[in-house]
Protein backbone atom coordinates (compact mmCIF):
# COMPACT_ATOMS: atom_id res chain seq x y z
CA UNK A 1 0.00 0.00 0.00
CA UNK A 2 1.10 3.55 -0.66
CA UNK A 3 1.95 5.81 2.24
CA UNK A 4 -0.11 9.00 2.02
CA UNK A 5 1.12 11.57 4.55
CA UNK A 6 -0.86 14.71 5.27
CA UNK A 7 -0.30 17.24 2.49
CA UNK A 8 1.06 20.65 3.40
CA UNK A 9 -1.13 23.53 2.23
CA UNK A 10 0.74 26.44 0.65
CA UNK A 11 0.01 30.01 1.66
CA UNK A 12 -1.27 30.79 -1.84
CA UNK A 13 -3.69 27.87 -1.77
CA UNK A 14 -4.87 28.81 1.70
CA UNK A 15 -5.72 32.40 0.79
CA UNK A 16 -7.29 31.36 -2.50
CA UNK A 17 -9.75 29.04 -0.76
CA UNK A 18 -10.33 31.47 2.12
CA UNK A 19 -11.30 34.05 -0.49
CA UNK A 20 -13.48 31.54 -2.32
CA UNK A 21 -15.26 30.50 0.88
CA UNK A 22 -15.99 34.09 1.93
CA UNK A 23 -17.16 34.83 -1.63
CA UNK A 24 -19.69 31.98 -1.47
CA UNK A 25 -21.02 33.26 1.84
CA UNK A 26 -21.29 36.81 0.49
CA UNK A 27 -23.23 35.51 -2.54
CA UNK A 28 -25.63 33.65 -0.26
CA UNK A 29 -26.32 36.68 1.89
CA UNK A 30 -26.51 39.32 -0.83
CA UNK A 31 -28.54 37.43 -3.44
CA UNK A 32 -30.75 35.32 -1.14
CA UNK A 33 -30.91 36.38 2.51
CA UNK A 34 -30.82 40.19 2.24
CA UNK A 35 -33.42 40.54 -0.58
CA UNK A 36 -35.76 38.23 1.32
CA UNK A 37 -35.40 40.36 4.45
CA UNK A 38 -34.43 37.40 6.64
CA UNK A 39 -32.28 38.37 9.62
CA UNK A 40 -30.19 35.29 10.40
CA UNK A 41 -27.95 36.71 13.11
CA UNK A 42 -24.34 37.80 12.93
CA UNK A 43 -22.96 41.07 11.62
CA UNK A 44 -25.08 40.89 8.46
CA UNK A 45 -28.22 40.56 10.56
CA UNK A 46 -27.32 43.55 12.74
CA UNK A 47 -26.49 45.54 9.59
CA UNK A 48 -29.87 44.65 8.04
CA UNK A 49 -31.69 45.86 11.17
CA UNK A 50 -29.87 49.20 11.13
CA UNK A 51 -30.37 49.54 7.38
CA UNK A 52 -34.12 49.37 7.96
CA UNK A 53 -33.90 52.51 10.09
CA UNK A 54 -31.23 54.35 8.08
CA UNK A 55 -31.53 53.22 4.46
CA UNK A 56 -29.08 55.83 3.19
CA UNK A 57 -26.12 53.84 4.51
CA UNK A 58 -25.48 50.58 2.59
CA UNK A 59 -25.45 47.28 4.44
CA UNK A 60 -21.81 46.73 3.46
CA UNK A 61 -20.78 49.89 5.33
CA UNK A 62 -22.57 48.75 8.48
CA UNK A 63 -20.95 45.32 8.15
CA UNK A 64 -17.50 46.84 7.73
CA UNK A 65 -18.01 49.12 10.75
CA UNK A 66 -19.10 46.31 13.06
CA UNK A 67 -16.35 44.00 11.84
CA UNK A 68 -13.76 46.70 12.61
CA UNK A 69 -15.25 47.13 16.09
CA UNK A 70 -15.19 43.39 16.71
CA UNK A 71 -11.60 43.17 15.43
CA UNK A 72 -10.61 45.79 18.02
CA UNK A 73 -12.41 43.76 20.71
CA UNK A 74 -10.55 40.65 19.55
CA UNK A 75 -7.22 42.44 19.95
CA UNK A 76 -8.14 43.71 23.43
CA UNK A 77 -9.78 40.60 24.88
CA UNK A 78 -8.63 37.61 22.82
CA UNK A 79 -5.06 38.55 21.96
CA UNK A 80 -2.98 39.28 18.89
CA UNK A 81 -3.22 35.77 17.45
CA UNK A 82 -7.02 35.77 17.24
CA UNK A 83 -6.93 39.34 15.92
CA UNK A 84 -4.59 38.43 13.05
CA UNK A 85 -6.54 35.26 12.31
CA UNK A 86 -9.79 37.23 11.98
CA UNK A 87 -8.60 40.17 9.87
CA UNK A 88 -8.82 38.64 6.41
CA UNK A 89 -12.34 37.25 6.57
CA UNK A 90 -13.69 40.21 8.57
CA UNK A 91 -12.58 42.73 5.93
CA UNK A 92 -13.14 40.61 2.84
CA UNK A 93 -16.80 39.84 3.51
CA UNK A 94 -18.05 43.47 3.57
CA UNK A 95 -15.82 44.23 0.56
CA UNK A 96 -17.60 41.52 -1.42
CA UNK A 97 -20.95 42.95 -0.30
CA UNK A 98 -19.86 46.42 -1.47
CA UNK A 99 -18.79 44.98 -4.82
CA UNK A 100 -22.15 43.29 -5.29
CA UNK A 101 -23.96 46.52 -4.35
CA UNK A 102 -22.14 48.27 -7.20
CA UNK A 103 -22.60 45.52 -9.80
CA UNK A 104 -26.15 44.34 -8.90
CA UNK A 105 -27.84 47.17 -6.97
CA UNK A 106 -31.28 45.58 -6.48
CA UNK A 107 -31.41 41.78 -6.34
CA UNK A 108 -34.99 40.71 -5.68
CA UNK A 109 -37.04 37.60 -4.99
CA UNK A 110 -40.76 37.11 -5.26
CA UNK A 111 -42.84 36.51 -2.12
CA UNK A 112 -43.29 32.82 -2.96
CA UNK A 113 -39.55 32.08 -3.01
CA UNK A 114 -38.92 32.05 0.75
CA UNK A 115 -38.43 28.30 1.02
CA UNK A 116 -35.96 28.32 -1.88
CA UNK A 117 -34.16 31.22 -0.24
CA UNK A 118 -33.82 29.27 3.00
CA UNK A 119 -32.63 26.10 1.27
CA UNK A 120 -30.15 27.65 -1.14
CA UNK A 121 -28.76 30.25 1.25
CA UNK A 122 -28.40 27.71 4.05
CA UNK A 123 -26.53 25.33 1.74
CA UNK A 124 -24.25 28.03 0.32
CA UNK A 125 -23.47 29.54 3.71
CA UNK A 126 -22.64 26.09 5.06
CA UNK A 127 -20.30 25.26 2.17
CA UNK A 128 -18.57 28.66 2.29
CA UNK A 129 -18.14 28.54 6.06
CA UNK A 130 -16.78 24.98 5.90
CA UNK A 131 -14.17 25.99 3.29
CA UNK A 132 -13.05 28.92 5.45
CA UNK A 133 -12.76 26.77 8.58
CA UNK A 134 -11.04 23.92 6.69
CA UNK A 135 -8.30 26.28 5.55
CA UNK A 136 -7.71 27.75 8.99
CA UNK A 137 -9.63 30.99 8.63
CA UNK A 138 -12.55 32.67 10.31
CA UNK A 139 -15.28 35.01 9.13
CA UNK A 140 -14.91 37.21 12.21
CA UNK A 141 -18.09 39.12 12.96
CA UNK A 142 -20.09 37.92 15.92
CA UNK A 143 -17.75 34.94 16.26
CA UNK A 144 -15.53 37.34 18.20
CA UNK A 145 -18.04 38.44 20.89
CA UNK A 146 -19.13 34.81 21.18
CA UNK A 147 -15.55 33.81 21.98
CA UNK A 148 -15.24 36.71 24.42
CA UNK A 149 -18.40 35.62 26.25
CA UNK A 150 -17.09 32.07 26.42
CA UNK A 151 -13.69 33.20 27.71
CA UNK A 152 -14.92 35.47 30.49
CA UNK A 153 -18.04 33.59 31.61
CA UNK A 154 -18.96 30.04 32.51
CA UNK A 155 -21.22 29.73 29.47
CA UNK A 156 -20.37 27.09 26.90
CA UNK A 157 -19.65 27.98 23.28
CA UNK A 158 -23.00 26.59 22.13
CA UNK A 159 -24.94 28.65 24.69
CA UNK A 160 -22.99 31.78 23.73
CA UNK A 161 -23.88 31.24 20.07
CA UNK A 162 -27.55 30.70 20.91
CA UNK A 163 -27.75 33.85 23.04
CA UNK A 164 -26.10 36.23 20.58
CA UNK A 165 -27.54 34.91 17.32
CA UNK A 166 -31.04 34.39 18.72
CA UNK A 167 -30.98 37.96 20.06
CA UNK A 168 -30.21 39.28 16.58
CA UNK A 169 -32.89 37.08 15.00
CA UNK A 170 -35.45 38.27 17.56
CA UNK A 171 -34.47 41.89 16.94
CA UNK A 172 -34.97 41.30 13.22
CA UNK A 173 -38.47 39.92 13.85
CA UNK A 174 -39.43 42.88 16.04
CA UNK A 175 -38.21 45.44 13.49
CA UNK A 176 -39.70 43.83 10.38
CA UNK A 177 -41.14 46.53 8.09
CA UNK A 178 -43.99 44.15 7.16
CA UNK A 179 -45.24 43.85 10.71
CA UNK A 180 -44.69 41.61 13.69
CA UNK A 181 -46.51 38.58 12.29
CA UNK A 182 -44.42 38.49 9.10
CA UNK A 183 -41.34 39.23 11.17
CA UNK A 184 -41.77 36.08 13.23
CA UNK A 185 -42.39 34.02 10.09
CA UNK A 186 -39.09 35.37 8.75
CA UNK A 187 -37.48 34.42 12.06
CA UNK A 188 -38.61 30.83 11.51
CA UNK A 189 -37.00 30.84 8.07
CA UNK A 190 -33.87 32.28 9.70
CA UNK A 191 -33.76 29.30 12.05
CA UNK A 192 -34.03 26.98 9.04
CA UNK A 193 -31.09 28.74 7.39
CA UNK A 194 -28.97 28.58 10.56
CA UNK A 195 -29.78 24.90 11.11
CA UNK A 196 -29.21 23.91 7.48
CA UNK A 197 -25.95 25.85 7.16
CA UNK A 198 -24.63 24.15 10.30
CA UNK A 199 -25.53 20.70 8.99
CA UNK A 200 -24.03 21.36 5.58
CA UNK A 201 -20.83 22.72 7.14
CA UNK A 202 -20.51 19.68 9.39
CA UNK A 203 -21.08 17.29 6.49
CA UNK A 204 -18.57 19.12 4.32
CA UNK A 205 -15.91 19.20 7.02
CA UNK A 206 -16.44 15.53 7.88
CA UNK A 207 -16.15 14.49 4.24
CA UNK A 208 -19.76 13.31 4.09
CA UNK A 209 -18.72 10.29 6.17
CA UNK A 210 -17.73 8.39 3.05
CA UNK A 211 -15.93 5.61 4.92
CA UNK A 212 -16.56 3.40 7.93
CA UNK A 213 -14.30 2.09 10.68
CA UNK A 214 -15.22 -1.52 11.47
CA UNK A 215 -14.30 -2.89 14.90
CA UNK A 216 -14.43 -6.67 15.24
CA UNK A 217 -14.04 -8.32 18.65
CA UNK A 218 -13.40 -11.99 18.05
CA UNK A 219 -11.88 -15.18 19.47
CA UNK A 220 -10.90 -16.25 15.95
CA UNK A 221 -8.74 -13.40 14.62
CA UNK A 222 -6.71 -15.65 12.31
CA UNK A 223 -9.78 -16.97 10.52
CA UNK A 224 -11.42 -13.55 10.25
CA UNK A 225 -8.27 -11.91 8.90
CA UNK A 226 -7.68 -14.66 6.36
CA UNK A 227 -11.25 -14.43 5.09
CA UNK A 228 -11.16 -10.64 4.80
CA UNK A 229 -7.73 -10.55 3.15
CA UNK A 230 -8.89 -13.08 0.57
CA UNK A 231 -11.53 -10.66 -0.71
CA UNK A 232 -10.18 -7.20 0.11
CA UNK A 233 -6.91 -5.34 0.09
CA UNK A 234 -7.01 -3.49 3.38
CA UNK A 235 -4.76 -2.67 6.28
CA UNK A 236 -5.90 -3.91 9.65
CA UNK A 237 -4.95 -3.18 13.25
CA UNK A 238 -4.92 -6.06 15.75
CA UNK A 239 -5.28 -5.29 19.46
CA UNK A 240 -5.29 -7.90 22.27
CA UNK A 241 -8.12 -7.19 24.73
CA UNK A 242 -9.87 -8.78 27.71
CA UNK A 243 -13.56 -8.95 28.52
CA UNK A 244 -14.44 -6.60 31.33
CA UNK A 245 -16.80 -9.10 32.92
CA UNK A 246 -15.64 -12.48 31.68
CA UNK A 247 -11.89 -11.67 31.78
CA UNK A 248 -11.55 -13.82 28.67
CA UNK A 249 -8.83 -12.80 26.27
CA UNK A 250 -9.98 -11.79 22.80
CA UNK A 251 -8.71 -9.79 19.85
CA UNK A 252 -10.02 -6.53 18.39
CA UNK A 253 -9.54 -6.06 14.65
CA UNK A 254 -9.96 -2.52 13.27
CA UNK A 255 -10.21 -1.72 9.56
CA UNK A 256 -11.48 1.16 7.40
CA UNK A 257 -13.69 0.37 4.42
CA UNK A 258 -15.87 2.11 1.85
CA UNK A 259 -19.54 2.49 2.74
CA UNK A 260 -20.64 0.18 -0.07
CA UNK A 261 -18.28 -2.57 1.11
CA UNK A 262 -19.83 -3.03 4.54
CA UNK A 263 -22.44 -5.57 3.41
CA UNK A 264 -19.74 -7.91 2.08
CA UNK A 265 -17.39 -7.40 5.02
CA UNK A 266 -20.21 -8.15 7.46
CA UNK A 267 -21.04 -11.38 5.63
CA UNK A 268 -17.39 -12.45 5.65
CA UNK A 269 -17.12 -11.81 9.39
CA UNK A 270 -20.37 -13.67 10.09
CA UNK A 271 -19.22 -16.74 8.15
CA UNK A 272 -15.78 -16.72 9.81
CA UNK A 273 -16.96 -16.14 13.38
CA UNK A 274 -20.72 -16.03 14.00
CA UNK A 275 -20.08 -15.04 17.64
CA UNK A 276 -17.95 -12.01 16.78
CA UNK A 277 -19.02 -8.66 18.22
CA UNK A 278 -18.97 -5.96 15.53
CA UNK A 279 -19.59 -2.25 15.78
CA UNK A 280 -19.17 0.38 13.07
CA UNK A 281 -18.39 4.11 13.32
CA UNK A 282 -18.05 6.81 10.62
CA UNK A 283 -14.44 7.38 9.53
CA UNK A 284 -14.65 11.04 8.60
CA UNK A 285 -11.06 11.83 7.67
CA UNK A 286 -8.33 9.40 6.66
CA UNK A 287 -4.59 10.07 6.60
CA UNK A 288 -1.68 7.68 6.24
CA UNK A 289 -1.79 4.19 4.75
CA UNK A 290 -5.19 3.45 3.23
CA UNK A 291 -5.36 2.26 -0.34
CA UNK A 292 -8.50 0.48 -1.57
CA UNK A 293 -8.01 -2.02 -4.38
CA UNK A 294 -11.24 -1.51 -6.27
CA UNK A 295 -10.82 -4.38 -8.72
CA UNK A 296 -10.70 -6.90 -5.86
CA UNK A 297 -13.85 -5.48 -4.33
CA UNK A 298 -15.68 -5.42 -7.64
CA UNK A 299 -14.73 -9.01 -8.37
CA UNK A 300 -15.91 -10.08 -4.94
CA UNK A 301 -19.14 -8.12 -5.27
CA UNK A 302 -19.92 -9.54 -8.68
CA UNK A 303 -19.41 -13.08 -7.37
CA UNK A 304 -22.31 -12.55 -4.95
CA UNK A 305 -24.77 -11.39 -7.62
CA UNK A 306 -27.66 -13.82 -8.22
CA UNK A 307 -27.31 -15.83 -11.42
CA UNK A 308 -29.79 -15.42 -14.22
CA UNK A 309 -30.94 -12.88 -16.72
CA UNK A 310 -30.53 -9.31 -15.58
CA UNK A 311 -33.48 -6.98 -15.70
CA UNK A 312 -33.04 -3.55 -17.22
CA UNK A 313 -34.93 -0.80 -15.45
Amino acid sequence: MKNRPMRLISRLEQYFFLTFGVFIMAVAFYFFVIPAGIVTGGVTGISMVLHRAFTVIPISVYALFFNLVFLLLALLFLGKREFLRSIYGSLLFPLFLALFELVVPNPTFGPDDMLLVALYSGGLIGVGFAIVIHYGGTTGGTDIPIKIVKKYTTLSLAVSVYIIDSSVILLGALTSPQGLAIGFVDALYALVIVFLSGKVADSFLLGLQSKKAVHVITEKPTEVKAAIFSGFSRGMTEIPIYGGYTKIGKTMLIMVIQNNEYHYVRNIITMSDPKAFVYVTPASEIHGEWSPREEVFLKHAQSEKPQGKEKTV
